[in-house]
């Protein structure tokens, strides 16, 4: 017999239960079943399994049950993301950065193995359905060989390749970056008006506006406007930067801002973007103006001193040598390394990328075939794809990372690969394939390590064997559903595409499931600073899992950021309660009940299938299109109104009485629409759903039994209608005695109902019911011509 809900005990008793049998487990003989493979993001081990990460994997976890029950061979794998500065950073916090290289990536695999740990404990808990026998970590021997096989293969068509770019930089990080990487923050600045020396100028001073006073020694040219009368006579001569006394061009560019400061603008090697458009276009020299950690060369007595600081001090050196005219203050927006959150630059550097520039075509044709959920999220993908200014720098300056496979020549940059048999390499520290290029030169092994995302956008290739297992690959790849957030749209998403289009000539994945951000209840992004922050196992402690999993589809519909309330939480948790509840009385009611369907049914009963058959078609097409919040608040609210406050009421008087035709009418009834709906449920709440279908009705798991199929035969609206006037009669009597202070139990001496002719009709068909579930001693029907029932009452 059910007890008092326990939802701690429950999960305790189910979670203990599920990881000794492999009742996830994708099935690699079954040849006759669909294959539902799901393209897990790999997260990073940080350690912290937050809102966020619980609203992705609620999301994973209600599909994959879904199409179990529906009769798909699910592959629910999980990865883990080792590698890249999210755990360098953390290393780096605890024990700083004199770590040998070996040493470093000791403590960076030792943290990684705890933290994946601790967010396997907490995955665990949440039930998300993962089959752990296809658990993979990025720091794998084979997931390096087939990263590094990968781009050897992207090499050998002459889709990778090694040059000399300016590319951005995290001087903090010591390393090359991509533009996905960066996030943009506002700022005041100061813009600096600064007197160049020039001869063809008035009075022999060029004013020229900065707000990069500190790159004045890497300047290489002076950039004004074709039709900008004031400087047309310039263009030509040569200015003389203030402090380093260089002479540099004066060149007429369309591009420049004739309204911006002066209409006069330096270039420097380099500002920003415009800077290498302006180098590459007019063909400049490029003078090196900062190393990797971001301290000036070239600059004479400023060598040395750091990027961020050293501005003060040639500001200073400026005004004292009476070079600087005015000074104004400047709101700008300035890009910084999303994962230390310090500026970035643009660095001269020797590095490997993968060509973006004109496969844009590919990408999105490829996107377009791809069912996206939502649909407009697509376009996301379409307009970064659209913006796409430079090749992907691929090459890290870091140590925790999958190396790049390659040598090169320090004479003629002749690239040298290893065999497929030798993979994984190290060129740091491996010999390389040969020993001299044939121009004489001697080969240098690699030192960078691969940009994260190189190796998380083969996750679709690697989980289905590529490029070790054709036979497994053919019939796993392309991946069925890819999910993830929107945050990571132009890059985990926009990198796969492109890389395993490339590689395979296939798209990765059929579908995209895209999450939003989870926010605070003030509507602001989560954060601990802002005190909006919310941990899972907070959740868990206040109400449960099952509680937390409904509040992810509670929160909204999919692609939009998702405020956490903990009112839908608490909510889900009182729904839970409600099922509980109305379980104990279905199980107490159906004691003895053999469960053979009966000859006949009552309009009661024939309504409740009704109802019932509705909502199961319905949630069936909302889980094929990702309709998370639109399935769970039908399902609550056929559980809570239609079965709970309705239909309960509607039977007790027949289950309470004695056995006859019409009792176990409701018996079948009670048993059939409970069981369907803890099916129903089962995907949202693994946890309650396994407790009472196990109790109540078969001892194999609930998620291992048959979604439940809409019958057609059930779905009656006019008998929808007619019930529905019945509980508007018995809605108006439970009024009348509450407003009288009678106990709902009390008998009534007469209800006389006045309605018009079409619906009397149908209300003598359930005269019985407003007797026996209203307590009336003797009902009366008077017609009217229209409007609706009216009922009225004596005691």
């Amino acid at each position: 017999m059910l007890g008092k809900l326990d939802c701690r005990a429950i999960e305790a008793k189910w979670q203990a239960h599920w990881e000794k049998c492999e009742l996830y487990a994708f099935d690699a003989k079954d040849r006759k079943k669909p294959v539902y493979f799901i393209d897990t993001p790999p997260p990073f081990p940080t350690g912290e399994f937050h809102t966020g990460s619980t609203l992705n994997w609620c999301y994973i976890d209600f599909a994959a049950r879904f199409h179990r029950m529906l009769g798909y061979n699910v592959l629910f794998p999980q990865g883990w993301d080792c590698h890249g500065f999210p755990t360098e950073i953390k290393v780096e916090k605890k024990y700083g950065r004199d770590l040998s290289r070996d040493e470093f990536r000791k403590r960076c695999l030792e943290w990684t193995h705890d933290m994946v740990g601790s967010i396997k404990t907490q995955m665990k808990q949440m039930a998300f359905s993962i089959d752990w026998r296809h658990e993979f970590y990025t720091i794998d021997n084979d997931y390096h060989k087939a990263v590094q096989y990968s781009l050897i293969k992207m090499l050998e068509a002459k889709q990778v390749y090694h040059a000399k770019h300016p590319v951005l930089w995290c001087p903090t990080c010591g390393s090359a970056i991509t533009k996905a990487e960066a996030e943009e923050t506002p700022r005041e600045t100061t813009l600096n008006y600064l007197k160049f020396k020039c001869g063809a100028a008035q009075n022999g001073v060029l004013l020229i506006a900065t707000t990069r006073p500190e790159l004045l020694h890497a300047c290489v040219a002076v950039f004004v406007h074709p039709a900008d009368e004031r400087y047309k006579k310039l263009v030509g001569k040569t200015a003389v930067t203030p402090l380093f006394n260089k002479e540099v061009p004066i060149i007429a560019d369309a591009d420049v801002d004739k309204e911006f400061g002066t209409g006069v603008v330096m270039v420097c090697t380099f500002g920003d973007k415009t800077d290498v458009v302006w180098t590459y276009r007019h063909k400049l020299s490029v003078i090196e103006a900062m190393d990797e950690r971001g301290r000036l060369k070239n600059a004479g007595a400023y060598d040395g001193m750091p990027i961020h600081s050293v501005k003060v001090k040639i500001v200073e050196d400026l005004q004292a040598t009476g070079l600087v005219e005015k000074q104004e203050k400047l709101q700008q927006t300035v890009k910084l390394h999303d994962r230390c959150k310090k500026p970035i630059e643009l660095l001269n550097s020797l590095q490997w990328f993968i060509k973006l520039k004109g496969f844009e075509d590919k990408v999105k044709d490829a996107a377009s075939s791809m069912d996206w959920y939502p649909e407009h999220m697509r376009q996301l993908l379409v307009d970064w794809v659209d913006g796409l200014e430079w090749d992907w720098c691929i090459s890290r300056q870091r140590v925790f990372g999958i190396p790049i496979p390659f040598w090169y020549c320090e004479k003629c940059g002749d690239v040298a690969t290893p065999s497929m048999d030798s993979l994984p390499v190290d060129p740091a520290k491996d010999k390389p394939p040969k020993e001299k290029c044939r121009c004489g030169g001697s080969y240098v092994g690699e030192k960078s390590i691969c940009d994260g995302w190189v190796d998380s956008s083969i996750t679709p290739l690697f989980v289905a064997g590529w490029p070790f297992d054709q036979q497994k690959f053919e019939r796993l790849y392309p991946s069925t559903m890819r999910p993830q957030g929107t945050d990571i749209i132009r890059t985990w998403a926009f990198y796969t595409i492109h890389r395993c289009t490339l590689l395979t000539g296939i798209p990765p994945f059929k579908q995209v499931l895209i999450n939003g951000m989870v926010c605070g209840e003030d509507g602001k992004k989560m954060s601990k600073s802002l005190g909006n922050y919310v941990e899972a196992k907070d959740v868990i402690a206040r109400a449960s899992v099952d509680a937390l999993r409904q509040w992810a589809a509670l929160s909204g519909s999919t692609g939009k950021d998702n405020i956490f309330y903990w009112k839908d939480v608490l909510y889900a948790q009182s729904f839970l309660n409600k099922l509980w509840n109305a379980s104990k009385f279905v199980e107490k009611a159906c004691e003895g009940f053999k469960g053979r369907k009966p000859a006949k049914l009552r309009l009661t009963d024939e309504w409740i299938l009704s109802r019932y058959n509705r909502l199961v078609k319905k949630t069936t097409e909302d889980l094929r299109k990702y309709d998370f919040y639109s399935a769970i608040t039908a399902i609550q609210s056929f559980v809570w109104h239609d079965f709970c406050d309705n239909y309960l009421e509607d039977v007790k008087y027949r289950v309470y009485g004695e056995g006859t035709a019409d009792k176990e009418a409701a018996q079948w009834t009670l048993q059939t629409v409970l069981e369907g709906s803890l099916k129903l449920l089962a995907p949202f709440a693994p946890y309650v759903t396994e407790e009472l279908y196990s109790a109540l009705f078969a001892k194999e798991s609930v998620h291992c039994s048959d979604w439940p199929r809409s019958e057609e035969e059930y779905l009656n609206e006019g008998v929808e209608n007619i019930v529905a006037a019945l509980h508007e009669v018995i809605s108006a009597v439970r009024k009348f005695k509450a407003s009288n202070a009678l106990a709902l139990n009390e008998e009534l001496s007469s209800a006389s109902v006045t309605a018009p002719e079409t619906v009397l009709k149908e209300l003598a068909d359930v005269e019985e019911e407003i007797r026996r579930v209203g307590r009336i001693k003797q009902v009366s029907f008077k017609p009217k011509e229209a409007g609706a029932p009216e009922v009225q009452l004596s005691i």
